[in-house]
Protein backbone atom coordinates (compact mmCIF):
# COMPACT_ATOMS: atom_id res chain seq x y z
CA UNK A 1 0.00 0.00 0.00
CA UNK A 2 1.46 3.41 -0.96
CA UNK A 3 2.61 5.58 1.93
CA UNK A 4 0.17 8.37 1.11
CA UNK A 5 -2.85 6.04 1.08
CA UNK A 6 -1.72 4.42 4.33
CA UNK A 7 -1.34 7.82 5.98
CA UNK A 8 -4.77 8.94 4.75
CA UNK A 9 -6.35 5.72 6.03
CA UNK A 10 -4.85 6.23 9.48
CA UNK A 11 -6.09 9.82 9.55
CA UNK A 12 -9.61 8.80 8.57
CA UNK A 13 -9.59 6.01 11.14
CA UNK A 14 -8.48 8.48 13.81
CA UNK A 15 -11.32 10.86 12.95
CA UNK A 16 -13.80 7.98 12.94
CA UNK A 17 -12.72 6.81 16.39
CA UNK A 18 -12.85 10.37 17.70
CA UNK A 19 -16.34 10.79 16.19
CA UNK A 20 -17.62 7.65 17.91
CA UNK A 21 -16.10 8.62 21.28
CA UNK A 22 -17.37 12.20 21.12
CA UNK A 23 -20.83 11.07 20.00
CA UNK A 24 -21.09 8.68 22.94
CA UNK A 25 -19.88 11.38 25.34
CA UNK A 26 -22.24 14.05 24.03
CA UNK A 27 -25.14 11.57 24.10
CA UNK A 28 -24.55 11.07 27.82
CA UNK A 29 -24.62 14.87 28.27
CA UNK A 30 -27.77 15.29 26.17
CA UNK A 31 -29.50 12.69 28.35
CA UNK A 32 -29.18 15.00 31.35
CA UNK A 33 -32.05 17.04 29.89
CA UNK A 34 -35.72 16.06 29.50
CA UNK A 35 -37.49 15.88 26.17
CA UNK A 36 -38.16 19.22 24.49
CA UNK A 37 -41.03 19.96 22.09
CA UNK A 38 -38.75 21.74 19.61
CA UNK A 39 -36.48 18.69 19.31
CA UNK A 40 -39.27 16.11 19.41
CA UNK A 41 -40.99 17.93 16.54
CA UNK A 42 -37.94 17.24 14.35
CA UNK A 43 -38.25 13.56 15.28
CA UNK A 44 -41.96 13.51 14.36
CA UNK A 45 -41.23 15.20 11.05
CA UNK A 46 -38.52 12.63 10.30
CA UNK A 47 -40.95 9.80 11.06
CA UNK A 48 -43.49 11.31 8.66
CA UNK A 49 -40.82 11.47 5.93
CA UNK A 50 -40.03 7.80 6.49
CA UNK A 51 -43.75 7.05 6.14
CA UNK A 52 -43.65 8.52 2.62
CA UNK A 53 -44.38 12.22 3.15
CA UNK A 54 -41.01 13.27 1.75
CA UNK A 55 -41.91 16.93 1.25
CA UNK A 56 -43.73 17.15 4.61
CA UNK A 57 -46.95 18.19 2.89
CA UNK A 58 -49.40 19.76 5.30
CA UNK A 59 -46.77 20.68 7.88
CA UNK A 60 -46.25 24.14 9.33
CA UNK A 61 -42.60 24.15 10.32
CA UNK A 62 -40.55 26.64 12.33
CA UNK A 63 -39.15 30.06 11.43
CA UNK A 64 -36.86 28.12 9.08
CA UNK A 65 -37.44 24.63 7.60
CA UNK A 66 -34.21 23.05 8.96
CA UNK A 67 -34.99 20.22 6.52
CA UNK A 68 -31.46 19.20 5.53
CA UNK A 69 -29.59 20.54 8.54
CA UNK A 70 -31.66 19.03 11.38
CA UNK A 71 -34.56 16.86 10.18
CA UNK A 72 -32.66 14.79 7.61
CA UNK A 73 -30.09 13.44 10.13
CA UNK A 74 -32.97 11.83 12.09
CA UNK A 75 -34.32 10.42 8.81
CA UNK A 76 -30.97 8.86 7.95
CA UNK A 77 -30.44 7.40 11.44
CA UNK A 78 -33.94 5.95 11.72
CA UNK A 79 -33.96 4.81 8.11
CA UNK A 80 -30.74 2.85 8.55
CA UNK A 81 -31.28 1.41 12.02
CA UNK A 82 -35.00 1.68 12.74
CA UNK A 83 -36.52 4.01 15.28
CA UNK A 84 -35.30 4.01 18.88
CA UNK A 85 -35.79 6.62 21.59
CA UNK A 86 -32.03 6.96 22.05
CA UNK A 87 -31.84 8.63 18.61
CA UNK A 88 -33.47 11.65 20.20
CA UNK A 89 -30.23 12.11 22.13
CA UNK A 90 -27.80 10.43 19.75
CA UNK A 91 -28.45 12.48 16.60
CA UNK A 92 -27.80 15.89 18.24
CA UNK A 93 -24.69 14.36 19.84
CA UNK A 94 -23.45 13.20 16.45
CA UNK A 95 -24.06 16.68 15.01
CA UNK A 96 -22.03 18.32 17.78
CA UNK A 97 -19.27 15.73 17.39
CA UNK A 98 -19.16 16.50 13.65
CA UNK A 99 -19.01 20.24 14.39
CA UNK A 100 -16.09 19.82 16.79
CA UNK A 101 -14.14 17.52 14.47
CA UNK A 102 -14.67 19.78 11.45
CA UNK A 103 -13.44 22.72 13.54
CA UNK A 104 -10.38 20.67 14.54
CA UNK A 105 -9.74 19.73 10.92
CA UNK A 106 -10.02 23.37 9.92
CA UNK A 107 -7.48 24.20 12.64
CA UNK A 108 -5.08 21.67 11.13
CA UNK A 109 -5.55 23.25 7.70
CA UNK A 110 -5.26 26.85 8.89
CA UNK A 111 -2.32 26.32 11.25
CA UNK A 112 -0.94 22.76 11.66
CA UNK A 113 1.09 23.85 14.70
CA UNK A 114 -1.56 26.20 16.05
CA UNK A 115 -3.01 26.37 19.53
CA UNK A 116 -5.94 24.04 18.82
CA UNK A 117 -6.63 23.67 22.55
CA UNK A 118 -8.80 26.80 22.21
CA UNK A 119 -11.48 24.53 20.73
CA UNK A 120 -12.25 23.43 24.30
CA UNK A 121 -14.45 26.55 24.47
CA UNK A 122 -16.98 24.72 22.28
CA UNK A 123 -15.97 21.06 22.66
CA UNK A 124 -16.50 21.03 26.46
CA UNK A 125 -19.99 22.47 26.96
CA UNK A 126 -21.20 23.68 30.33
CA UNK A 127 -24.62 22.68 31.65
CA UNK A 128 -26.04 25.77 29.95
CA UNK A 129 -24.08 24.94 26.80
CA UNK A 130 -25.70 21.50 26.68
CA UNK A 131 -29.11 23.22 26.49
CA UNK A 132 -27.91 25.36 23.58
CA UNK A 133 -25.87 22.81 21.63
CA UNK A 134 -27.68 19.51 22.18
CA UNK A 135 -31.30 19.75 23.37
CA UNK A 136 -32.45 21.37 21.18
CA UNK A 137 -29.67 21.43 18.57
CA UNK A 138 -31.06 24.40 16.65
CA UNK A 139 -28.69 25.72 13.90
CA UNK A 140 -25.92 23.17 14.66
CA UNK A 141 -26.45 21.44 11.31
CA UNK A 142 -26.10 24.79 9.56
CA UNK A 143 -22.84 25.49 11.36
CA UNK A 144 -21.54 22.11 10.20
CA UNK A 145 -22.33 23.17 6.66
CA UNK A 146 -20.43 26.44 7.14
CA UNK A 147 -17.28 24.67 8.36
CA UNK A 148 -17.52 22.14 5.52
CA UNK A 149 -17.74 25.05 3.06
CA UNK A 150 -14.61 26.59 4.56
CA UNK A 151 -12.75 23.30 4.14
CA UNK A 152 -13.79 23.20 0.47
CA UNK A 153 -12.57 26.77 -0.01
CA UNK A 154 -9.15 25.91 1.40
CA UNK A 155 -9.07 22.72 -0.70
CA UNK A 156 -9.26 24.94 -3.78
CA UNK A 157 -6.15 26.82 -2.70
CA UNK A 158 -4.07 23.68 -3.17
CA UNK A 159 -5.54 22.71 -6.51
CA UNK A 160 -8.28 24.51 -8.41
CA UNK A 161 -10.92 21.96 -9.44
CA UNK A 162 -14.35 22.82 -10.91
CA UNK A 163 -15.87 19.70 -9.30
CA UNK A 164 -15.02 21.04 -5.84
CA UNK A 165 -16.76 24.32 -6.62
CA UNK A 166 -19.76 22.28 -7.73
CA UNK A 167 -19.83 20.44 -4.41
CA UNK A 168 -19.41 23.77 -2.61
CA UNK A 169 -22.39 25.32 -4.41
CA UNK A 170 -24.56 22.23 -3.91
CA UNK A 171 -23.83 22.05 -0.18
CA UNK A 172 -24.35 25.78 0.30
CA UNK A 173 -27.67 25.75 -1.58
CA UNK A 174 -29.06 22.92 0.57
CA UNK A 175 -27.91 24.59 3.79
CA UNK A 176 -29.20 28.02 2.75
CA UNK A 177 -32.58 26.60 1.82
CA UNK A 178 -32.74 24.92 5.25
CA UNK A 179 -31.47 27.65 7.57
CA UNK A 180 -31.28 31.36 6.76
CA UNK A 181 -28.76 32.01 9.53
CA UNK A 182 -26.03 30.99 7.07
CA UNK A 183 -26.55 34.30 5.28
CA UNK A 184 -25.45 36.17 8.41
CA UNK A 185 -22.81 33.73 9.58
CA UNK A 186 -21.18 32.96 6.22
CA UNK A 187 -22.51 34.66 3.07
CA UNK A 188 -22.42 38.29 4.24
CA UNK A 189 -19.14 37.92 6.22
CA UNK A 190 -17.38 36.34 3.23
CA UNK A 191 -18.72 39.01 0.88
CA UNK A 192 -17.47 41.65 3.31
CA UNK A 193 -14.07 39.97 3.51
CA UNK A 194 -13.77 39.82 -0.28
CA UNK A 195 -14.72 43.50 -0.50
CA UNK A 196 -12.05 44.51 2.03
CA UNK A 197 -9.36 42.44 0.29
CA UNK A 198 -10.37 43.79 -3.12
CA UNK A 199 -10.07 47.38 -1.86
CA UNK A 200 -6.73 46.66 -0.22
CA UNK A 201 -5.25 45.04 -3.33
CA UNK A 202 -7.14 47.24 -5.82
CA UNK A 203 -8.35 44.24 -7.81
CA UNK A 204 -11.14 41.73 -7.56
CA UNK A 205 -10.20 39.02 -5.08
CA UNK A 206 -11.29 35.39 -5.48
CA UNK A 207 -13.81 36.02 -8.22
CA UNK A 208 -14.80 32.34 -8.44
CA UNK A 209 -15.70 32.28 -4.74
CA UNK A 210 -17.73 35.46 -5.15
CA UNK A 211 -19.56 34.00 -8.15
CA UNK A 212 -20.30 30.76 -6.29
CA UNK A 213 -21.76 32.67 -3.33
CA UNK A 214 -24.09 34.72 -5.54
CA UNK A 215 -25.15 31.67 -7.56
CA UNK A 216 -25.85 29.74 -4.34
CA UNK A 217 -28.12 32.48 -2.98
CA UNK A 218 -30.11 32.57 -6.24
CA UNK A 219 -30.39 28.78 -6.46
CA UNK A 220 -31.44 28.49 -2.80
CA UNK A 221 -34.22 31.03 -3.38
CA UNK A 222 -35.27 29.10 -6.47
CA UNK A 223 -35.32 25.81 -4.58
CA UNK A 224 -37.54 27.31 -1.88
CA UNK A 225 -39.91 28.65 -4.56
CA UNK A 226 -40.13 25.28 -6.31
CA UNK A 227 -40.89 23.49 -3.04
CA UNK A 228 -43.55 26.04 -2.12
CA UNK A 229 -45.34 25.70 -5.47
CA UNK A 230 -45.26 21.91 -5.26
CA UNK A 231 -47.16 21.67 -2.00
CA UNK A 232 -44.21 21.13 0.31
CA UNK A 233 -44.05 22.21 3.94
CA UNK A 234 -45.07 25.73 4.93
CA UNK A 235 -42.67 27.96 6.85
CA UNK A 236 -44.37 30.68 8.93
CA UNK A 237 -41.10 32.63 9.05
CA UNK A 238 -39.93 35.35 11.41
CA UNK A 239 -41.91 38.43 12.21
CA UNK A 240 -40.93 41.62 10.38
CA UNK A 241 -37.51 42.51 11.72
CA UNK A 242 -36.84 46.04 12.96
CA UNK A 243 -34.31 47.90 15.06
CA UNK A 244 -35.09 47.56 18.75
CA UNK A 245 -36.03 50.59 20.81
CA UNK A 246 -33.54 52.19 23.16
CA UNK A 247 -34.94 50.42 26.21
CA UNK A 248 -34.96 47.07 24.42
CA UNK A 249 -31.30 47.48 23.43
CA UNK A 250 -30.42 47.78 27.12
CA UNK A 251 -32.35 44.57 27.78
CA UNK A 252 -30.61 42.86 24.84
CA UNK A 253 -27.19 43.81 26.20
CA UNK A 254 -28.17 42.37 29.57
CA UNK A 255 -29.27 39.10 27.92
CA UNK A 256 -26.08 39.08 25.82
CA UNK A 257 -23.80 39.39 28.84
CA UNK A 258 -25.81 36.91 30.90
CA UNK A 259 -26.12 34.36 28.08
CA UNK A 260 -22.42 34.49 27.15
CA UNK A 261 -21.34 34.15 30.78
CA UNK A 262 -23.68 31.19 31.25
CA UNK A 263 -22.47 29.51 28.05
CA UNK A 264 -18.84 29.66 29.15
CA UNK A 265 -19.59 28.78 32.78
CA UNK A 266 -18.49 32.24 33.91
CA UNK A 267 -21.70 33.52 35.49
CA UNK A 268 -20.34 34.59 38.87
CA UNK A 269 -23.10 36.98 39.95
CA UNK A 270 -24.90 36.30 43.23
CA UNK A 271 -22.29 33.73 44.26
CA UNK A 272 -19.99 33.83 47.24
CA UNK A 273 -16.64 35.45 46.50
CA UNK A 274 -14.43 32.48 47.38
CA UNK A 275 -12.76 29.50 45.77
CA UNK A 276 -15.58 27.28 47.01
CA UNK A 277 -18.20 29.78 45.85
CA UNK A 278 -17.46 31.53 42.56
CA UNK A 279 -13.96 30.08 42.12
CA UNK A 280 -14.80 27.96 39.06
CA UNK A 281 -16.82 30.76 37.48
CA UNK A 282 -14.02 33.28 38.01
CA UNK A 283 -11.54 30.89 36.38
CA UNK A 284 -13.86 30.55 33.39
CA UNK A 285 -14.32 34.31 33.32
CA UNK A 286 -10.54 34.76 33.19
CA UNK A 287 -10.34 32.35 30.24
CA UNK A 288 -13.18 34.16 28.45
CA UNK A 289 -11.64 37.60 29.01
CA UNK A 290 -8.27 36.29 27.78
CA UNK A 291 -9.95 34.95 24.64
CA UNK A 292 -11.71 38.26 23.98
CA UNK A 293 -8.51 40.22 24.57
CA UNK A 294 -6.63 37.98 22.12
CA UNK A 295 -9.37 38.44 19.50
CA UNK A 296 -9.05 42.22 19.81
CA UNK A 297 -5.27 41.94 19.38
CA UNK A 298 -5.72 39.75 16.30
CA UNK A 299 -8.19 42.21 14.78
CA UNK A 300 -5.90 45.20 15.43
CA UNK A 301 -2.61 43.49 14.52
CA UNK A 302 -0.48 45.22 11.90
CA UNK A 303 1.84 42.25 11.49
CA UNK A 304 -0.77 39.62 10.61
CA UNK A 305 -1.62 39.44 6.93
CA UNK A 306 -5.33 38.80 7.28
CA UNK A 307 -6.85 36.61 4.59
CA UNK A 308 -10.46 35.98 3.61
CA UNK A 309 -11.01 33.61 6.54
CA UNK A 310 -9.71 36.08 9.14
CA UNK A 311 -11.84 38.93 7.88
CA UNK A 312 -14.89 36.73 7.45
CA UNK A 313 -14.53 35.34 10.98
CA UNK A 314 -14.27 38.85 12.43
CA UNK A 315 -17.23 40.05 10.35
CA UNK A 316 -19.22 37.00 11.48
CA UNK A 317 -18.56 37.79 15.14
CA UNK A 318 -19.34 41.49 14.75
CA UNK A 319 -22.40 41.06 12.53
CA UNK A 320 -24.11 38.39 14.61
CA UNK A 321 -23.38 40.03 17.96
CA UNK A 322 -24.56 43.36 16.53
CA UNK A 323 -27.76 41.82 15.15
CA UNK A 324 -28.41 40.21 18.53
CA UNK A 325 -27.96 43.53 20.32
CA UNK A 326 -29.92 45.83 18.02
CA UNK A 327 -32.80 43.60 16.90
CA UNK A 328 -36.01 42.50 18.59
CA UNK A 329 -34.86 38.88 18.51
CA UNK A 330 -33.52 38.17 22.05
CA UNK A 331 -36.02 36.75 24.53
CA UNK A 332 -33.92 35.23 27.29
CA UNK A 333 -30.47 33.73 27.91
CA UNK A 334 -31.28 30.75 25.68
CA UNK A 335 -31.56 33.17 22.73
CA UNK A 336 -27.77 33.33 22.71
CA UNK A 337 -27.87 30.01 20.79
CA UNK A 338 -27.66 32.30 17.76
CA UNK A 339 -24.09 33.14 18.81
CA UNK A 340 -22.67 29.61 18.73
CA UNK A 341 -21.09 30.17 15.29
CA UNK A 342 -19.30 33.34 16.51
CA UNK A 343 -17.97 31.25 19.42
CA UNK A 344 -16.64 28.68 16.95
CA UNK A 345 -15.09 31.32 14.71
CA UNK A 346 -13.50 32.95 17.77
CA UNK A 347 -11.94 29.63 18.79
CA UNK A 348 -10.64 29.07 15.25
CA UNK A 349 -9.08 32.54 15.08
CA UNK A 350 -7.41 31.97 18.44
CA UNK A 351 -6.13 28.55 17.40
CA UNK A 352 -4.74 29.96 14.17
CA UNK A 353 -2.99 33.06 15.51
CA UNK A 354 -1.86 32.05 19.00
CA UNK A 355 1.84 31.40 18.53
CA UNK A 356 3.42 29.66 21.50
CA UNK A 357 6.65 27.74 22.20
CA UNK A 358 6.40 24.08 23.19
CA UNK A 359 6.19 24.95 26.88
CA UNK A 360 3.40 27.44 26.24
CA UNK A 361 1.40 24.90 24.25
CA UNK A 362 1.74 22.39 27.08
CA UNK A 363 0.53 25.01 29.56
CA UNK A 364 -2.38 25.73 27.23
CA UNK A 365 -3.31 22.05 27.17
CA UNK A 366 -3.26 21.93 30.96
CA UNK A 367 -5.46 25.01 31.12
CA UNK A 368 -7.86 23.52 28.57
CA UNK A 369 -8.09 20.30 30.59
CA UNK A 370 -8.85 22.27 33.75
CA UNK A 371 -11.46 24.32 31.89
CA UNK A 372 -13.13 21.14 30.61
CA UNK A 373 -13.13 19.39 34.00
CA UNK A 374 -14.76 22.42 35.62
CA UNK A 375 -17.26 22.87 32.76
CA UNK A 376 -18.83 19.59 31.74
CA UNK A 377 -21.84 18.47 33.82
CA UNK A 378 -22.04 14.94 35.17
CA UNK A 379 -23.15 12.68 32.28
CA UNK A 380 -25.91 10.08 32.57
CA UNK A 381 -26.78 6.94 30.65
CA UNK A 382 -30.20 5.82 31.89
CA UNK A 383 -32.61 7.96 29.87
CA UNK A 384 -35.73 6.63 31.58
CA UNK A 385 -34.55 7.79 34.98
CA UNK A 386 -33.78 11.34 33.91
CA UNK A 387 -36.90 12.23 31.93
CA UNK A 388 -39.93 13.52 33.82
CA UNK A 389 -42.19 13.67 30.76
CA UNK A 390 -42.58 9.92 30.46
CA UNK A 391 -45.32 9.55 33.14
CA UNK A 392 -47.75 11.54 30.99
CA UNK A 393 -46.98 9.49 27.90
CA UNK A 394 -47.28 6.26 29.87
CA UNK A 395 -50.68 7.26 31.21
CA UNK A 396 -51.94 8.16 27.75
CA UNK A 397 -50.78 4.76 26.50
CA UNK A 398 -52.41 2.98 29.47
CA UNK A 399 -55.76 4.62 28.71
CA UNK A 400 -55.43 3.81 25.01
CA UNK A 401 -55.50 7.49 24.00
CA UNK A 402 -53.95 8.11 20.59
CA UNK A 403 -55.10 11.56 19.42
CA UNK A 404 -55.56 14.76 21.39
CA UNK A 405 -54.53 18.34 22.06
CA UNK A 406 -52.21 20.26 24.41
CA UNK A 407 -50.35 23.59 24.69
CA UNK A 408 -47.22 23.68 22.53
CA UNK A 409 -44.62 22.90 25.21
CA UNK A 410 -46.68 19.93 26.42
CA UNK A 411 -47.73 18.60 23.01
CA UNK A 412 -44.85 17.04 21.04
CA UNK A 413 -42.82 16.45 24.19
CA UNK A 414 -45.39 13.88 25.40
CA UNK A 415 -45.73 12.12 22.04
CA UNK A 416 -42.78 9.81 22.81
CA UNK A 417 -41.79 7.07 23.57
CA UNK A 418 -45.22 5.49 22.97
CA UNK A 419 -46.63 6.98 19.75
CA UNK A 420 -49.38 9.49 20.53
CA UNK A 421 -50.47 12.30 18.22
CA UNK A 422 -50.89 15.51 20.24
CA UNK A 423 -51.72 18.65 18.26
CA UNK A 424 -50.52 21.93 19.83
CA UNK A 425 -53.19 24.53 20.62
CA UNK A 426 -53.21 28.13 21.77
CA UNK A 427 -55.20 28.92 24.92
CA UNK A 428 -56.01 32.59 24.45
CA UNK A 429 -59.45 34.22 24.29
CA UNK A 430 -60.53 31.02 22.59
CA UNK A 431 -58.87 27.67 21.95
CA UNK A 432 -57.28 27.77 18.51
CA UNK A 433 -54.91 25.59 16.45
CA UNK A 434 -51.25 26.51 16.91
CA UNK A 435 -49.78 26.30 13.43
CA UNK A 436 -46.14 25.94 14.40
CA UNK A 437 -44.30 22.60 14.13
CA UNK A 438 -47.62 20.89 13.57
CA UNK A 439 -49.63 19.27 10.80
CA UNK A 440 -52.85 20.84 9.54
CA UNK A 441 -54.92 17.66 9.34
CA UNK A 442 -54.28 16.92 13.02
CA UNK A 443 -56.94 19.49 13.84
CA UNK A 444 -59.54 18.31 11.32
CA UNK A 445 -59.01 14.66 12.31
CA UNK A 446 -59.56 15.70 15.92
CA UNK A 447 -58.88 13.93 19.19
CA UNK A 448 -60.49 12.63 22.34
CA UNK A 449 -58.45 14.32 25.06
CA UNK A 450 -56.90 17.59 26.21
CA UNK A 451 -53.69 17.71 28.21
CA UNK A 452 -53.82 21.04 30.08
CA UNK A 453 -51.02 22.78 31.95
CA UNK A 454 -53.28 24.58 34.43
CA UNK A 455 -56.75 24.19 35.97
CA UNK A 456 -57.76 27.40 34.15
CA UNK A 457 -57.00 25.76 30.79
CA UNK A 458 -58.96 22.68 31.85
CA UNK A 459 -61.95 24.84 32.76
CA UNK A 460 -61.74 26.71 29.43
CA UNK A 461 -61.63 23.41 27.49
CA UNK A 462 -64.75 22.14 29.27
CA UNK A 463 -66.60 25.38 28.58
CA UNK A 464 -65.70 25.01 24.89
CA UNK A 465 -66.41 21.26 24.48
CA UNK A 466 -68.65 20.40 27.40
CA UNK A 467 -67.94 18.43 30.57
CA UNK A 468 -65.23 15.79 30.19
CA UNK A 469 -66.05 12.20 31.10
CA UNK A 470 -62.68 11.83 32.83
CA UNK A 471 -60.63 14.44 34.69
CA UNK A 472 -57.28 13.24 36.00
CA UNK A 473 -54.14 14.95 37.34
CA UNK A 474 -51.01 13.54 35.70
CA UNK A 475 -47.50 14.67 36.60
CA UNK A 476 -48.47 18.33 37.12
CA UNK A 477 -50.94 18.39 34.21
CA UNK A 478 -54.72 18.01 34.00
CA UNK A 479 -55.89 15.29 31.61
CA UNK A 480 -59.41 15.65 30.21
CA UNK A 481 -60.95 12.75 28.28
CA UNK A 482 -64.22 12.78 26.29
CA UNK A 483 -66.16 9.91 24.75
CA UNK A 484 -66.51 11.88 21.51
CA UNK A 485 -64.15 13.26 18.88
CA UNK A 486 -63.21 16.93 19.31
CA UNK A 487 -62.16 19.00 16.30
CA UNK A 488 -60.53 22.41 15.93
CA UNK A 489 -61.03 23.61 12.34
CA UNK A 490 -59.23 26.79 11.24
Amino acid sequence: MPVRIRKTSKTLLGYLVAFVVLSAFYTSLAATLPLNSDSVSAVLEAQDILHGNVLLRGWDLSTEPYYVTEILPYVVAAGLAGWHLSFYYLVPAMLLAALVLLAFRLCRVLAPAGAWFWLVLVAAPTAFGVQVLLIPCIHIGAYIGVLACWLLIFAQKKQERPAVWGVFVGLLVLCLASDDIIKYGFILPVLGALAVLSVQKRRLEQGRLLLCLLVSVVLAHGLKTVLTHNGAFHVPGLWTMAFAGQGRIGYNLSVLVSGVLHFFGAYFFEKEFSLHGAGSELFHLAVLLLALWCIVRIARSKTILHDVFDYAALFCIGLMVGAFTFSQLPIDDASTRYLVLPYVMMALLLARHTVLPAGGRMLGLVGAAAYALLSVPAPVVHFWQTNRNFPVNMELARLGLRQGFAPYWSAAVNALPNPVRIAPVDFSAEIRPFHFLSKRDWYTQGGTFFLCDTPAQAAQAQVRFGAAQRVEPVDGHVLLVWDKTLRLPD
